[in-house]
Protein backbone atom coordinates (compact mmCIF):
# COMPACT_ATOMS: atom_id res chain seq x y z
CA UNK A 1 0.00 0.00 0.00
CA UNK A 2 2.78 2.40 0.93
CA UNK A 3 4.54 1.67 -2.37
CA UNK A 4 1.33 2.49 -4.29
CA UNK A 5 0.99 5.83 -2.49
CA UNK A 6 4.59 6.72 -3.35
CA UNK A 7 4.05 5.87 -7.03
CA UNK A 8 0.85 7.95 -7.19
CA UNK A 9 2.63 10.87 -5.49
CA UNK A 10 5.45 10.70 -8.03
CA UNK A 11 2.98 10.66 -10.91
CA UNK A 12 1.13 13.69 -9.50
CA UNK A 13 4.42 15.49 -8.99
CA UNK A 14 5.30 14.80 -12.62
CA UNK A 15 1.96 16.22 -13.79
CA UNK A 16 2.45 19.33 -11.64
CA UNK A 17 5.96 19.85 -12.99
CA UNK A 18 4.74 19.46 -16.57
CA UNK A 19 1.91 21.94 -15.99
CA UNK A 20 4.29 24.49 -14.46
CA UNK A 21 6.67 24.06 -17.39
CA UNK A 22 3.80 24.67 -19.81
CA UNK A 23 2.77 27.82 -17.93
CA UNK A 24 6.33 29.09 -17.94
CA UNK A 25 6.51 28.43 -21.67
CA UNK A 26 3.27 30.36 -22.18
CA UNK A 27 4.55 33.28 -20.11
CA UNK A 28 7.81 33.35 -22.06
CA UNK A 29 5.93 33.34 -25.37
CA UNK A 30 3.70 36.12 -24.03
CA UNK A 31 6.78 38.20 -23.23
CA UNK A 32 8.05 37.53 -26.77
CA UNK A 33 4.65 38.70 -28.10
CA UNK A 34 4.01 35.29 -29.63
CA UNK A 35 0.41 35.45 -28.53
CA UNK A 36 -0.94 32.69 -30.75
CA UNK A 37 1.46 30.05 -29.43
CA UNK A 38 1.01 31.22 -25.83
CA UNK A 39 -2.76 31.01 -26.20
CA UNK A 40 -2.50 27.52 -27.70
CA UNK A 41 -0.62 26.29 -24.62
CA UNK A 42 -3.20 27.73 -22.22
CA UNK A 43 -6.10 26.35 -24.24
CA UNK A 44 -4.52 22.90 -24.27
CA UNK A 45 -4.08 23.03 -20.50
CA UNK A 46 -7.64 24.19 -19.97
CA UNK A 47 -8.94 21.46 -22.28
CA UNK A 48 -7.41 18.96 -19.85
CA UNK A 49 -8.47 20.85 -16.72
CA UNK A 50 -11.03 23.61 -17.22
CA UNK A 51 -10.66 24.83 -13.64
CA UNK A 52 -6.92 25.49 -13.63
CA UNK A 53 -6.69 28.99 -12.08
CA UNK A 54 -3.09 29.57 -13.15
CA UNK A 55 -3.83 28.68 -16.77
CA UNK A 56 -6.89 30.93 -16.69
CA UNK A 57 -4.73 33.70 -15.21
CA UNK A 58 -2.10 33.42 -17.92
CA UNK A 59 -4.77 33.27 -20.62
CA UNK A 60 -6.27 36.41 -19.10
CA UNK A 61 -2.90 38.14 -19.49
CA UNK A 62 -2.76 37.08 -23.14
CA UNK A 63 -6.25 38.47 -23.76
CA UNK A 64 -5.14 41.75 -22.19
CA UNK A 65 -2.05 41.86 -24.44
CA UNK A 66 -4.20 41.51 -27.58
CA UNK A 67 -6.81 44.01 -26.39
CA UNK A 68 -9.61 41.59 -25.53
CA UNK A 69 -10.22 43.08 -22.11
CA UNK A 70 -13.69 41.61 -21.55
CA UNK A 71 -12.32 38.10 -22.07
CA UNK A 72 -9.36 38.94 -19.85
CA UNK A 73 -11.63 39.95 -16.96
CA UNK A 74 -13.84 36.91 -17.55
CA UNK A 75 -10.86 34.55 -17.27
CA UNK A 76 -9.42 36.35 -14.24
CA UNK A 77 -12.75 36.39 -12.39
CA UNK A 78 -13.33 32.73 -13.15
CA UNK A 79 -9.87 31.89 -11.83
CA UNK A 80 -10.55 33.84 -8.64
CA UNK A 81 -13.89 32.10 -8.17
CA UNK A 82 -11.95 28.82 -8.19
CA UNK A 83 -9.04 30.01 -6.06
CA UNK A 84 -9.31 33.43 -4.46
CA UNK A 85 -5.69 33.20 -3.34
CA UNK A 86 -4.25 32.72 -6.82
CA UNK A 87 -1.48 35.30 -7.22
CA UNK A 88 -1.55 34.80 -10.99
CA UNK A 89 -5.28 35.46 -11.20
CA UNK A 90 -5.08 38.61 -9.05
CA UNK A 91 -2.20 39.91 -11.14
CA UNK A 92 -4.04 39.11 -14.38
CA UNK A 93 -7.13 40.96 -13.18
CA UNK A 94 -4.93 43.92 -12.27
CA UNK A 95 -3.51 43.94 -15.81
CA UNK A 96 -6.98 43.82 -17.37
CA UNK A 97 -8.13 46.72 -15.19
CA UNK A 98 -4.94 48.71 -15.77
CA UNK A 99 -4.84 48.44 -19.56
CA UNK A 100 -8.53 47.93 -20.27
CA UNK A 101 -10.68 50.22 -18.16
CA UNK A 102 -7.72 52.35 -16.93
CA UNK A 103 -9.01 51.76 -13.41
CA UNK A 104 -5.65 52.27 -11.73
CA UNK A 105 -6.99 52.21 -8.15
CA UNK A 106 -8.65 48.84 -8.59
CA UNK A 107 -5.64 47.54 -10.49
CA UNK A 108 -3.39 48.65 -7.63
CA UNK A 109 -5.48 46.65 -5.17
CA UNK A 110 -5.17 43.53 -7.31
CA UNK A 111 -1.39 43.91 -7.60
CA UNK A 112 -1.12 44.33 -3.83
CA UNK A 113 -3.15 41.18 -3.22
CA UNK A 114 -0.94 39.28 -5.69
CA UNK A 115 2.14 40.40 -3.74
CA UNK A 116 0.50 39.40 -0.46
CA UNK A 117 -0.11 35.91 -1.83
CA UNK A 118 3.36 35.67 -3.40
CA UNK A 119 5.98 38.18 -2.31
CA UNK A 120 8.37 36.88 -4.98
CA UNK A 121 6.11 37.69 -7.90
CA UNK A 122 8.27 40.19 -9.78
CA UNK A 123 5.65 41.33 -12.26
CA UNK A 124 3.22 42.23 -9.45
CA UNK A 125 5.74 44.76 -8.10
CA UNK A 126 6.10 46.22 -11.59
CA UNK A 127 2.32 46.43 -11.87
CA UNK A 128 2.06 48.17 -8.50
CA UNK A 129 4.72 50.70 -9.50
CA UNK A 130 2.97 51.33 -12.83
CA UNK A 131 -0.36 51.86 -11.11
CA UNK A 132 1.13 54.28 -8.58
CA UNK A 133 2.86 56.16 -11.40
CA UNK A 134 -0.42 56.41 -13.31
CA UNK A 135 -2.08 57.73 -10.13
CA UNK A 136 0.73 60.33 -10.02
CA UNK A 137 1.98 59.05 -6.69
CA UNK A 138 5.55 59.26 -7.94
CA UNK A 139 7.22 59.15 -4.53
CA UNK A 140 5.54 55.87 -3.55
CA UNK A 141 6.08 54.46 -7.05
CA UNK A 142 9.80 55.13 -6.73
CA UNK A 143 9.90 53.50 -3.28
CA UNK A 144 8.15 50.38 -4.58
CA UNK A 145 10.51 50.22 -7.56
CA UNK A 146 13.66 50.69 -5.48
CA UNK A 147 12.55 48.08 -2.93
CA UNK A 148 11.71 45.63 -5.70
CA UNK A 149 15.07 46.17 -7.39
CA UNK A 150 16.77 45.30 -4.11
CA UNK A 151 15.03 41.92 -4.36
CA UNK A 152 15.25 41.53 -8.15
CA UNK A 153 18.35 43.46 -9.31
CA UNK A 154 18.24 42.07 -12.85
CA UNK A 155 14.65 42.89 -13.79
CA UNK A 156 14.29 44.88 -17.00
CA UNK A 157 10.78 46.22 -16.47
CA UNK A 158 11.63 47.62 -13.04
CA UNK A 159 14.58 49.55 -14.50
CA UNK A 160 12.32 50.80 -17.30
CA UNK A 161 9.75 52.01 -14.80
CA UNK A 162 12.40 53.68 -12.66
CA UNK A 163 13.80 55.34 -15.78
CA UNK A 164 10.40 56.86 -16.50
CA UNK A 165 10.07 58.00 -12.89
CA UNK A 166 13.52 59.60 -12.94
CA UNK A 167 12.60 61.35 -16.19
CA UNK A 168 9.43 62.63 -14.54
CA UNK A 169 11.54 64.03 -11.68
CA UNK A 170 13.91 65.75 -14.12
CA UNK A 171 16.77 63.35 -13.31
CA UNK A 172 17.61 62.74 -16.95
CA UNK A 173 21.07 61.25 -16.45
CA UNK A 174 19.65 58.76 -13.94
CA UNK A 175 16.90 57.96 -16.45
CA UNK A 176 19.49 57.18 -19.14
CA UNK A 177 21.37 54.94 -16.69
CA UNK A 178 18.17 53.03 -15.90
CA UNK A 179 17.30 52.57 -19.56
CA UNK A 180 20.85 51.35 -20.17
CA UNK A 181 20.39 48.72 -17.47
CA UNK A 182 17.02 47.70 -18.89
CA UNK A 183 18.64 47.03 -22.26
CA UNK A 184 21.59 45.26 -20.64
CA UNK A 185 19.44 42.76 -18.79
CA UNK A 186 16.99 42.11 -21.62
CA UNK A 187 17.51 43.68 -25.02
CA UNK A 188 14.31 42.04 -26.29
CA UNK A 189 11.83 43.42 -23.72
CA UNK A 190 9.73 46.31 -25.07
CA UNK A 191 12.85 47.59 -26.82
CA UNK A 192 11.02 50.18 -28.96
CA UNK A 193 9.73 51.95 -25.85
CA UNK A 194 13.10 51.82 -24.13
CA UNK A 195 14.93 53.42 -27.06
CA UNK A 196 12.18 55.99 -27.54
CA UNK A 197 12.21 57.04 -23.88
CA UNK A 198 16.00 57.01 -23.64
CA UNK A 199 15.97 59.28 -26.69
CA UNK A 200 13.74 61.73 -24.83
CA UNK A 201 16.14 61.65 -21.89
CA UNK A 202 19.11 62.36 -24.16
CA UNK A 203 17.14 65.19 -25.77
CA UNK A 204 16.48 66.68 -22.34
CA UNK A 205 20.23 66.48 -21.66
CA UNK A 206 20.80 68.40 -24.95
CA UNK A 207 22.65 65.40 -26.37
CA UNK A 208 20.76 65.60 -29.64
CA UNK A 209 22.99 63.27 -31.64
CA UNK A 210 22.43 60.45 -29.13
CA UNK A 211 18.72 61.26 -29.13
CA UNK A 212 18.62 60.91 -32.93
CA UNK A 213 20.42 57.55 -32.68
CA UNK A 214 17.86 56.22 -30.20
CA UNK A 215 14.87 57.53 -32.13
CA UNK A 216 16.30 55.92 -35.27
CA UNK A 217 16.59 52.58 -33.44
CA UNK A 218 13.01 53.01 -32.25
CA UNK A 219 11.55 53.59 -35.73
CA UNK A 220 13.64 50.75 -37.13
CA UNK A 221 12.14 48.40 -34.55
CA UNK A 222 8.61 49.74 -35.00
CA UNK A 223 8.22 51.50 -38.35
CA UNK A 224 4.44 51.67 -38.01
CA UNK A 225 4.33 53.91 -34.96
CA UNK A 226 3.97 57.62 -35.69
CA UNK A 227 5.42 58.60 -32.30
CA UNK A 228 8.96 57.55 -33.19
CA UNK A 229 9.00 59.61 -36.38
CA UNK A 230 7.55 62.64 -34.59
CA UNK A 231 10.18 62.37 -31.85
CA UNK A 232 13.00 62.21 -34.37
CA UNK A 233 11.47 64.98 -36.48
CA UNK A 234 11.17 67.29 -33.46
CA UNK A 235 14.85 66.77 -32.65
CA UNK A 236 15.91 67.30 -36.27
CA UNK A 237 13.85 70.49 -36.32
CA UNK A 238 15.62 71.72 -33.18
CA UNK A 239 18.92 70.98 -34.92
CA UNK A 240 17.77 73.20 -37.82
CA UNK A 241 17.67 70.16 -40.14
CA UNK A 242 14.33 71.23 -41.52
CA UNK A 243 14.24 69.17 -44.71
CA UNK A 244 14.98 65.96 -42.80
CA UNK A 245 12.42 66.95 -40.19
CA UNK A 246 9.79 67.46 -42.89
CA UNK A 247 10.42 63.97 -44.28
CA UNK A 248 9.95 62.39 -40.85
CA UNK A 249 6.81 64.42 -40.14
CA UNK A 250 5.43 63.25 -43.49
CA UNK A 251 6.07 59.61 -42.52
CA UNK A 252 4.23 60.26 -39.28
CA UNK A 253 1.37 61.89 -41.18
CA UNK A 254 0.88 58.73 -43.24
CA UNK A 255 0.47 56.76 -40.02
CA UNK A 256 -1.64 59.44 -38.32
CA UNK A 257 -3.37 61.30 -41.17
CA UNK A 258 -5.85 63.31 -39.09
CA UNK A 259 -3.30 64.84 -36.73
CA UNK A 260 -3.36 68.60 -37.33
CA UNK A 261 -0.24 69.14 -35.19
CA UNK A 262 1.85 66.90 -37.43
CA UNK A 263 0.50 68.65 -40.53
CA UNK A 264 1.29 72.03 -38.98
CA UNK A 265 4.84 70.89 -38.19
CA UNK A 266 5.35 69.85 -41.81
CA UNK A 267 4.28 73.34 -42.80
CA UNK A 268 6.69 74.91 -40.31
CA UNK A 269 9.56 72.78 -41.63
CA UNK A 270 8.93 73.96 -45.19
CA UNK A 271 8.43 77.52 -43.91
CA UNK A 272 11.91 77.39 -42.36
CA UNK A 273 13.49 76.36 -45.67
CA UNK A 274 11.46 79.12 -47.37
CA UNK A 275 9.31 76.84 -49.50
CA UNK A 276 6.22 79.01 -49.17
CA UNK A 277 4.02 77.04 -51.55
CA UNK A 278 4.45 73.75 -49.70
CA UNK A 279 4.34 75.44 -46.31
CA UNK A 280 1.00 77.08 -47.09
CA UNK A 281 -0.45 73.86 -48.45
CA UNK A 282 0.17 72.15 -45.12
CA UNK A 283 -0.85 75.20 -43.05
CA UNK A 284 -4.17 75.33 -44.88
CA UNK A 285 -4.82 71.62 -44.36
CA UNK A 286 -3.93 71.89 -40.67
CA UNK A 287 -6.15 74.98 -40.32
CA UNK A 288 -9.06 73.13 -41.91
CA UNK A 289 -8.54 70.41 -39.29
CA UNK A 290 -8.89 73.00 -36.51
CA UNK A 291 -5.30 73.98 -35.68
CA UNK A 292 -5.39 77.64 -34.63
CA UNK A 293 -1.62 78.11 -35.00
CA UNK A 294 -1.87 76.96 -38.60
CA UNK A 295 -4.75 79.35 -39.22
CA UNK A 296 -2.62 82.27 -37.99
CA UNK A 297 0.19 81.23 -40.35
CA UNK A 298 -2.30 81.12 -43.23
CA UNK A 299 -3.51 84.65 -42.48
CA UNK A 300 0.02 86.06 -42.21
CA UNK A 301 1.78 84.14 -44.97
CA UNK A 302 -0.67 82.58 -47.40
CA UNK A 303 -2.91 85.37 -48.65
CA UNK A 304 -1.31 85.13 -52.10
CA UNK A 305 -3.46 82.57 -53.94
CA UNK A 306 -0.49 81.54 -56.04
CA UNK A 307 0.93 79.87 -52.90
CA UNK A 308 -2.05 77.50 -52.68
Amino acid sequence: MKKTVIIVSLILAGITTKAQTSLNDALQLLQQKNYVSALDICNEMLAESANNPSALGVRSQIHTAIGKFDLALEDANKALSIDNKSDRAHFAKGEALFYGSKDYKQALQQYEIAIKENNRMIEAYSGKARALRSLQNFKEAMKVTDDALNMFPNDTELYYIRGSLNFQRGLYKSAVDDYDKALFFNAEWNTYEIYLNRGFAYEALKNLNMAIQDFTKAVTLNPNNAGGYVARANTLYNMAKYQEAAEDYKKAEILSPDNSVITYNIGMSYYKIEDKALACRYFQKSCQDGNSNACRMVVVNCSDKRSN
